[in-house]
C-alpha cells in the first residue's frame, strides 16, 4: 500500500497543490507480478478492466507489466486502448445495455462483444450474420463490498439467466452466430475464494451446453486491502480453489480452453493515494469535523458506496490521536471521507493521505459544483512528473455553446 513521505508530498504540493492524485509506479508493477504469478499455473490471461483507472500513463505501465488485454465497457474505452498498442484480439467489449450503434461501432473496430441480454444478441445478430460472441451469465450468486457492486444475483441488470440458454441457442442459430467465450462477474470486492469456486463452476456448467468454446471469463472483483490492518487475500488461495473444477472441464470439453480474468480495482488501487489539505476544524455537538479541499467531486466510493478509505495525517507522526469525522468541501450532506476515523493531532493546513485510491477514485471524478478534476502525478524511484493537469474554468465550460 503506497504511502507517500512528508517531504515527497511536500514536494508534489509546493508544484501542484492540493487536491491531487500520487500514484506509485513500482506498486502497480507489484502488483501485476502478484496476480500473474498466482494464476501462472493455470495459464491464465489477463486483461485489466480499464474503467478503474484509465489514465493512459497508468494504463501503460499495466501493459508494460505483462497484463495481457483490456476488458472494456464503452466505445472510448475501446479507442484508448487501441490507440497505447493493445490489438483488437488483446481487447474485450462488455458493455451495460448497449446501443445499436455502439454494437455497429465495435464491431467495425473488430473486436470481440460480450453481451448479456436475448435483445443486444438478437440485435447483433441482424447485424454480424454469421460472427462471434461471447456471452455473459448472470451465475446468480453475488458478492461485493455493497449491493450497488455485487453483481452476479438474479437481481442484478447484469447477465443472461441461465433459463435464457436455450433461446440464446436458438437466436445464435438463425443468425449462424458462434458463441465463443461464456463470461461471468459476481462482484466487486469479494474476499472469499468459495464463491469464487462456485462462480467458476457457474461458468464451466454453461459452457457443456456449446460447442465451439474458445474461453472461460471469470471477471475481476478481487478483494483490495482498504484498511492497513486487514488482512491482504491471498490469490494462491483463490487459484488452488478452482484448479480441479477447470481440469475436470477441460477434459471433459477435449479440446484447449483458454482462461481469463478481468481485475481492474486489484491493480491500481493501492498504487495510490489522495493528498488533500485541512481547511476549516470545527466542534459541533460530539463530532469533531476535519473539512478539507477535496470532496466527492474528486473520490465519490465514500459517499456512494459507503466504501472505506484509510485517512492518514502526514503533517504530524506519533502524536495524540484524535477521533474526527473527515469532511469535504462538496455542498451535500453526504460528502463524507470517513466518519469515524483517529488521526494524528489534526490541525488546520496539515496534509491528508486519502490512501487506496487508485481504482475508481479519478475516473469516477465530476464537476459538480462547477468544481475541477484534480491533477495527477507519477512516481517513479522517487522521482514525480505531471502525468494529469487541472482543469482551469475555461476548460470546464468549453463544451457550453455561445452562453457568453
Amino acid at each position: 500500500m503506497f504511502k507517500p513521505e512528508l517531504n515527497l508530498a511536500k514536494q508534489i504540493i509546493d508544484k501542484y497543490g492540493t487536491p491531487i492524485y500520487v500514484t506509485d509506479t513500482q506498486t502497480i508493477k507489484d502488483k501485476s507480478s502478484l496476480i500473474k504469478n498466482a494464476f501462472s499455473n493455470l495459464n491464465m490471461k489477463i486483461f485489466y478492466a480499464i474503467k478503474a483507472n484509465f489514465n493512459p500513463h497508468i494504463v501503460k505501465i499495466i501493459k508494460n507489466s505483462g497484463i495481457y488485454g483490456i476488458d472494456a465497457v464503452s466505445v472510448n474505452e475501446i479507442i484508448l486502448a487501441l490507440e497505447l498498442g493493445y490489438t483488437s484480439e488483446q481487447i474485450i467489449f462488455t458493455p451495460s445495455n448497449p446501443s445499436d450503434d455502439d454494437m455497429l461501432q465495435v464491431g467495425k473496430l473488430n473486436i470481440l462483444q460480450n453481451l448479456g441480454s436475448i435483445s443486444e444478441i438478437k440485435r447483433f445478430g441482424k447485424m454480424f450474420k454469421g460472427c462471434e460472441i461471447s456471452i455473459r451469465i448472470c451465475p446468480e450468486l453475488g458478492a461485493g463490498e455493497s449491493k450497488k457492486v455485487t453483481t452476479g444475483n438474479i437481481e442484478s441488470k447484469f447477465g443472461l439467466s441461465i433459463s435464457e440458454i436455450d433461446k440464446v441457442k436458438t437466436i445464435c442459430n438463425k443468425y449462424n452466430i458462434k458463441i465463443v467465450g461464456i463470461h461471468s462477474h459476481i462482484g466487486s470486492g469479494f474476499y472469499n475464494s468459495k464463491i469464487f469456486k462456485q462462480s467458476v463452476t457457474a461458468v464451466c456448467n454453461i459452457a457443456k451446453k456449446f460447442k465451439y468454446i474458445k474461453f472461460l471469463d471469470f471477471g475481476g472483483g478481487f478483494g483490495v486491502q482498504y484498511n492497513p490492518n486487514n488482512i491482504p487475500i491471498n490469490l494462491n488461495d483463490f487459484a488452488t480453489s478452482i484448479k480441479y473444477t477447470i481440469n475436470k472441464f477441460t477434459k471433459s470439453y477435449k479440446h484447449p480452453i483458454e482462461l481469463r480474468i478481468e481485475p481492474g480495482k486489484f491493480l491500481v488501487s493501492q498504487s495510490t493515494v489522495l493528498l488533500t489539505r485541512i481547511t476549516t476544524i470545527k466542534e459541533k455537538g460530539n463530532i469533531t469535523f476535519v473539512g478539507v479541499d477535496s470532496g466527492f467531486h474528486n473520490l465519490i466510493r465514500p459517499a456512494m458506496y459507503n466504501a472505506y478509505h484509510h485517512i492518514i495525517n502526514l503533517s504530524k507522526q506519533n502524536k495524540n490521536k484524535k477521533l474526527v469525522q473527515v469532511v469535504g468541501n462538496v455542498c451535500e450532506s453526504g460528502d463524507i471521507f470517513n466518519k469515524k476515523i483517529k488521526l494524528n493531532d489534526p490541525q488546520e493546513g496539515d496534509i491528508l493521505a486519502i490512501l487506496t485510491t487508485g481504482g475508481y477514485g479519478s475516473s469516477m471524478s465530476s464537476n459538480y459544483n462547477l468544481h475541477n478534476f484534480a491533477p495527477e502525478v507519477l512516481v517513479t524511484d522517487r522521482k514525480f512528473k505531471l502525468i494529469k493537469k487541472k482543469q482551469t474554468f475555461e476548460q470546464i465550460m468549453s463544451n457550453f455553446i455561445d452562453y457568453k
